[in-house]
């Protein structure tokens, strides 16, 4: 004789959406808090970029602010009190929404709804299949990595001139080719070969490598999704833009 017997568990609450991870099964809300800023936003519009269990920065879903070189693009972009996320931000979000739409994890807008259905699928093929976008870095002779320094946009000063951070380029690739998506390095550089040299929406990306003097921008069709650090900064064309994004309101007590 065979026995069947079924273990009765709890049903899950209407109001969360399981994730798997693994062999473990986790319960996500399908509403969370309202994404806080000053900046002056249509929250459904902006996905909040969740890096572990926080997010601290939303960036829109659609591209814009396109047609200009990168320095003055990112300029527009701070006059209108957003920023450009750096390019382990972008790398991060792309991992996110292509886990989301594998049910591996959740995405939600800066309303705090959870971004799903034909919404999530619109979201997901913008970022696989249709953008180009700066990023705010740019390349100089310095002391890092292939003699690099990376040199960020980090604000503009009274007369709308940008102002500059410069840090050492940490090691990565050095060599163009497919990269693993998941091989970052905290400056959002890749570091490691990917196994197959095609494009995988969500695990790889073509990669050129850090040139001095270029700067750094995102691409992606059908066919291809790139992560270049090797366009020329001043470069402008009618389909180059940004994905903006807003930084959470600190709190001021």
């Amino acid at each position: 004789m065979v026995n069947i017997i079924g273990k009765k568990i709890k049903p899950i609450e209407e109001d969360n959406v399981l994730v798997k991870r693994g062999k473990d099964v986790y319960a996500f809300p399908r509403k969370i808090e309202a994404f806080k800023t000053d900046s002056k936003i249509n929250p459904q519009n902006y996905a909040l970029i969740q890096e572990g269990d926080k997010a601290v920065c939303a960036i829109s879903m659609t591209q814009g602010y396109n047609g200009d070189k990168q320095e003055d693009t990112i300029i527009r972009v701070l006059k209108a009190g957003l920023k450009v996320p750096r390019a382990s931000r972008f790398i991060r979000q792309l991992l996110n929404v292509n886990q989301a739409v594998q049910e591996k994890g959740v995405l939600y807008d800066a309303f705090g709804n959870l971004i799903k259905g034909d919404r999530l699928e619109k979201y997901v093929h913008t970022l696989n299949d249709n953008h180009w976008v700066w990023s705010p870095e740019s390349f100089r002779a310095g002391k890092g990595y292939l003699g690099l320094d990376v040199v960020t946009i980090s604000g503009s000063d009274e007369r709308s001139n940008p102002v500059y951070k410069k840090e050492p380029l940490e090691e990565c690739l050095e060599e163009d080719c497919y990269a693993d998506l998941n091989s970052a390095n905290s400056q959002g550089f890749l570091t490691k070969k990917a196994r197959t040299q095609k494009y995988e929406p969500g695990k790889t990306i073509y990669f050129n490598y850090p040139r001095q003097d270029f700067a750094v921008w995102f691409r992606a069709s059908p066919s291809l999704a790139s992560f270049s650090c090797n366009e020329i900064r001043q470069l402008s064309a009618g389909g180059l833009g940004v994905f903006a994004c807003v930084e959470e309101v600190k709190n001021k007590n």
